[in-house]
């Protein structure tokens, strides 16, 4: 059997662009979609992709029903897409603020 050629492989970052992933805050990519609905309700998952971390898994992941209401998809896509924003933020902003501080002080001391 011969061997695939490496140099024609495609690596996947082009299928990830075709799927709809956007940028979130400190470094990570988050998807979210609809994935039906309950009742009127609408169902949402989404994930979010944390290339750095280093709590075990590189993801972040979870379910939202949005309540049934006259907002178009993308409104509602644009709240999830929010409410994963205001999860790193939770979970990563103080850290990573108080690292990029650290980083400032321990650059202007080095130049003097």
């Amino acid at each position: 059997m011969a061997e695939p050629d490496a140099a024609n492989m495609p690596d996947g970052r082009d299928l990830l662009r075709t799927m709809g992933w956007e940028p979130l805050p400190f470094s990570c990519l988050g998807l979210a979609r609809r994935t039906g609905d309950v009742k009127g309700d609408n169902i949402w998952a989404w994930i979010i992709l944390v290339p750095w971390t280093s709590e075990g898994k590189p993801w972040i992941d979870g379910t939202d029903i949005v309540p049934a209401s006259t907002k178009s998809e993308s409104d509602e896509r644009a709240d999830v897409f929010t409410k994963m924003r205001g999860i790193l933020d939770d979970r990563y902003g103080e850290a990573v603020g108080n690292r990029a501080v650290d980083d400032f002080l321990a650059e202007i001391l080095d130049e003097n």
